[in-house]
């Protein structure tokens, strides 16, 4: 499936509901003027995901080796916030895709999917008992 239509900007004006509805589903729309890209349009989450990725490779945030949970996200701001801490413990191996998941309130399966979608590293696979546990838990809590 091709993830990137192109349409011009008069399109987007007559169809904006049914862009809408398609970027939802995963699909990202470059806007076109007279055919150069002028815009881009994705799906919400997967904007924070973008944002947080390139928030950990420019700015890597510290990792606190006991892990990161739920209580941890109580304090923080706004959702970008919470993409950007969940996404930095994933990305450097601290969490699982699985808890990650859990941690942003999106099934598994999903936050994979886009995670291909986007090109984000798929770190499979427990790294220790601990972490097998709790990508069980969080299997069940699906």
């Amino acid at each position: 499936m091709d993830y990137i239509q192109h349409i011009r900007k008069t399109d987007l004006a007559r169809n904006t509901s049914q862009i809408i509805r398609k970027v939802q589903r995963g699909q990202t729309v470059l806007v076109e003027n007279h055919g150069h890209v002028e815009a881009a349009i994705l799906d919400i989450l997967d904007y924070h995901i973008l944002r947080a990725v390139t928030s950990h490779y420019s700015h890597p945030a510290r990792i606190d080796p006991k892990g990161l949970g739920s209580k941890d996200l109580q304090d923080l701001r706004g959702v970008q916030e919470k993409y950007d801490l969940v996404l930095a413990y994933y990305l450097a191996n601290a969490i699982s895709l699985a808890h990650a998941a859990e941690l942003l309130e999106l099934p598994a399966l999903d936050l994979q999917t886009r995670f291909i979608r986007l090109d984000v590293p798929i770190h499979l696979g427990p790294k220790d008992k601990g972490d097998a546990q709790a990508e069980v838990d969080a299997a069940r809590n699906s």
